[in-house]
């Protein structure tokens, strides 16, 4: 599932759930409502999340 994803590569960066938020200028909260599957990034910050995590979209989409 995507969303498992989403944790793992911020954890696999080695990047605090603090500094991820900060990074890609959201709320704590929404980080972990994505890492949850609550609710889903936008395209926009799925691009973030692949530059600051250091993996591809695919990956972060579950599509590989």
């Amino acid at each position: 599932m995507k969303e498992q994803n989403y944790r793992k590569a911020r954890e696999d960066a080695g990047i605090r759930p603090e500094r991820a938020a900060t990074e890609l200028g959201i709320s704590i909260t929404t980080l972990f409502s994505w890492e949850r599957g609550e609710t889903s990034p936008t395209a926009n910050k799925l691009i973030d999340m692949s530059n600051l995590y250091g993996k591809k979209i695919d990956y972060l989409l579950a599509l590989e």
